[in-house]
C-alpha cells in the first residue's frame, strides 16, 4: 500500500468522513497510539486476504474494516490520567480501561455502524474465556477474533509509552504462544503463515501515517 493518501485517511467517501472523525478523536486524545487504528485496519485487510474462501464467505469485508478502524473509539471516554499513564495501572484503573469496548459500542449504536457494535465490544475476549466479558471460543464473533489478532500484532510491533516495539521475530513468538488461549489458533495460523518479510513491513504507508511514525521515532526510547 504505497498511496500518498489512503482511502481511509484522506480520500473520504460515503461513511469514511464519519470514520475519520471518530479516529481523529481518539488519536487527538491518545498521542502515544496515533496511527494505531489505521495500522489495525491494514493488518485486518491482510488477514482477510490470506483467509480461505470458506471463511471469507462468512465475512463482510467492508464492515470488518470499519470495525477495525473504530475498535478503540471508546477510549475517548477514558480519563487522560489513565489513558496516558506512564506507569502500570492500578486494579481500579484497569477496570476503568476495560470499559472502553463497551463505550465504543455505545458511541456508535445510533450511527450507520451499529451493526458492527458487538464485533468491537468483544475484541478483547480470549479463547480461554478470560477476556474482558468472559466469552470463550465459539461465543466470540469471528470478526472480533480477527480484530484481536490485528490489535495484538499492532500493539507488539509499535512503540508504547511503557516499552519499545518488539521485533518481528519476538512478535511472532509471542503470538504463537498466545494461540489457542488468547487468540483464535486457526485464524492466527493463517496470519502467521504469511512471509515474515511481508509481516515486518505491514503498516499503512499513506502520507499521514508516515508522518505519525516519524513523529513517534523522535520520542525518547524506553529502556
Amino acid at each position: 500500500m504505497n498511496y500518498d493518501q489512503c482511502q481511509n485517511c484522506f480520500k473520504l467517501v460515503n461513511n469514511n468522513q464519519l470514520i475519520q472523525f471518530f479516529v481523529d478523536l481518539i488519536e487527538y486524545k491518545d498521542k502515544y497510539t496515533q496511527g494505531h487504528s489505521h495500522h489495525v485496519k491494514v493488518i485486518v485487510e491482510t488477514i482477510y486476504e490470506y483467509l480461505p474462501d470458506q471463511i471469507k464467505l462468512k465475512l463482510d469485508r467492508e464492515k470488518l474494516i470499519n470495525a477495525a478502524l473504530l475498535h478503540d473509539i471508546g477510549k475517548i471516554k477514558i480519563p487522560d490520567s489513565i489513558l496516558n499513564k506512564e506507569s502500570g495501572l492500578s486494579d481500579e484503573e484497569w477496570k476503568i480501561m476495560q470499559e472502553h469496548p463497551k463505550f465504543s459500542k455505545e458511541i456508535i449504536k445510533n450511527t450507520v455502524f451499529r451493526e458492527i457494535g458487538d464485533w468491537i465490544l468483544y475484541h478483547h475476549e480470549r479463547i480461554d474465556g478470560k477476556g474482558y466479558f468472559g466469552l470463550a471460543d465459539n461465543e466470540i464473533p469471528l470478526e472480533s477474533k480477527i480484530i484481536a489478532i490485528a490489535d495484538t500484532f499492532s500493539a507488539l510491533r509499535t512503540y508504547r509509552i511503557y516499552r519499545p516495539a518488539k521485533t518481528i521475530k519476538e512478535t511472532i513468538h509471542i503470538m504463537e504462544k498466545a494461540g489457542g488461549e488468547q487468540l483464535d489458533k486457526n485464524i492466527l495460523n493463517y496470519f502467521l503463515s504469511i512471509d515474515e518479510n511481508i509481516l515486518e513491513k505491514l503498516e499503512c504507508n499513506c502520507k499521514i501515517c508516515q508522518e505519525r511514525r516519524e513523529a513517534l521515532e523522535k520520542l525518547p526510547n524506553v529502556a
